[in-house]
């Protein structure tokens, strides 16, 4: 019989696969963007009466007054569409947030595993025959949306000529396709009393394909998460396994030139083909290191947090680039009052190879959650996050499924994707009823 729940899981389920499609747009709006509208409008239909909640407008008053206040002199044109999406994303994350916490306490759940075991695997089927397809230039889905790399927009990546193949599936980077598909595992592996085999194997090779650092990272904190929970209590935990592969898939490294030669990228980058190296050690140092990027955006969040001023949520990657780009404008500075006039004229945009001069023009993203709105949202949000963590301290029981739950919080705080979205908040709500108050698992 469809009851009025397997109508709310099915929808919920083609809203994800919406939000799946992220490298797709029709119109030039992103089908993803049709994903997060979807979740948002189905949690308003599900319980109107959220829009009624004190607590919801009283967040969104804490943290966006800072962002109103600096819109008073500009007046309505201040107003745009970058400032809008943003605005939409953390009310609908407070929205779904709410109304997941509410809806998968009061079901029994089955039937919506039923169905993300399905969406999982199809997902993690795509990516691997996507995978294969761009190296043997099988064909594809269209990639119609460009992508949003460090330096704004540009073509999307399909080829690394130095570095092995990686999966990417319906996604613009690998990155992309990790911070949705393994979310939606861990959702799985540790809610579902028994696993399909089909699913895990498939879905661990796919994300391990993506030869992510941070799914490599993540995996490594959640499998000595599991250790542990095994010495304390001599149980193995059945998710163990899964981790596992991804991690050994992880350390599949094969190169596109060397399974296929004469693929048009390899032909058009005169690329040539080496001994296939089926599996590469070669990258775990620089994994387990600390890069520029990654530094850089842990400094610029110690030196910008100090006065624990909100920057607004427009104003991260501005303020960001001008805090990267200091050096080099001092630089620019000094070397053009050096150079003879014509030179100036003549060379004004050159690189002199001594700093990275397209920050100039450019924003980079932060490209972390956590950092993102703690410098956008200021003290107010931090001291938030720190009474949510309190109270789930305090109230659950310190058991796996407590330690899970946390994981699941840091993978989002540590996720590229910089903004709160009903995505984040349908699979919190979830995980909280599924995997923290369902002990049976733990």
């Amino acid at each position: 019989m469809l009851t009025k729940n397997k109508v709310t899981d099915l929808l919920l389920l083609l809203s994800l696969f919406c939000y799946g499609l992220d490298s797709y747009s029709v119109l030039g709006i992103p089908v993803s963007w049709v994903g997060l509208v979807a979740i948002f409008t189905i949690a308003i239909m599900r319980d109107y009466k959220i829009l009624l909640n004190f607590n919801l407008y009283f967040l969104l008053a804490l943290f966006l007054a800072p962002s109103f206040i600096d819109l008073i002199p500009l007046g309505i044109d201040g107003f745009d569409q970058n400032l809008l999406l943003r605005l939409f994303n953390i009310a609908s994350f407070l929205v779904v947030i709410h109304f997941a916490m509410g809806y998968f306490k009061s079901n029994s759940n089955e039937n919506f595993l039923n169905l993300l075991q399905k969406l999982i695997l199809i997902f993690s089927i795509y990516a691997i025959y996507v995978y294969f397809a761009q190296i043997y230039d099988l064909p594809e889905v269209i990639r119609n949306r460009s992508n949003t790399g460090l330096l704004g927009d540009s073509l999307q990546t399909t080829f690394w000529q130095y570095e092995p193949h990686r999966a990417m599936g319906s996604f613009r980077e690998p990155v992309l396709l990790s911070s949705m598909l393994l979310p939606l595992y861990l959702l799985y592996l540790f809610s579902a009393e028994k696993f399909n085999i089909v699913t895990v194997i498939v879905t661990s090779l796919a994300i391990g394909l993506t030869r992510s650092d941070l799914v490599r990272i993540y995996c490594f904190v959640l499998l000595l998460v599991l250790i542990i929970n095994y010495f304390k209590r001599k149980i193995i935990h059945q998710a163990i396994y899964p981790i596992l592969l991804i991690l050994l898939f992880s350390l599949i490294g094969i190169k596109e030139c060397d399974l296929n030669p004469q693929s048009e990228d390899c032909i058009t980058s005169n690329i040539k083909s080496s001994s296939i190296e089926a599996v590469i050690f070669s990258d775990i140092g620089e994994t387990l290191a600390i890069g520029s990027d990654r530094s850089n955006v842990v400094d610029y969040f110690i030196f910008s947090f100090k006065s624990l001023s909100p920057q607004g949520i427009t104003n991260i990657n501005s303020g960001f680039s001008n805090y990267l780009s200091q050096e080099i404008q001092q630089e620019m500075y000094f070397t053009n009052r050096s150079l003879p006039n014509y030179l100036l004229k003549r060379f004004e945009a050159k690189n002199f190879g001594t700093g990275n001069y397209s920050l100039l023009k450019y924003s980079p993203n932060v490209q972390n959650l956590f950092v993102n709105n703690a410098l956008a949202l200021g003290a107010p949000f931090v001291a938030v996050l720190f009474v949510i963590f309190m109270n789930l301290w305090i109230t659950e029981k310190k058991d796996l499924n407590f330690y899970i739950f946390l994981c699941i919080l840091l993978f989002f705080s540590i996720t590229p994707i910089e903004e709160f979205n009903t995505f984040s908040a349908l699979i919190i709500g979830a995980g909280y009823n599924m995997i923290l108050k369902d002990k049976s698992n733990g």
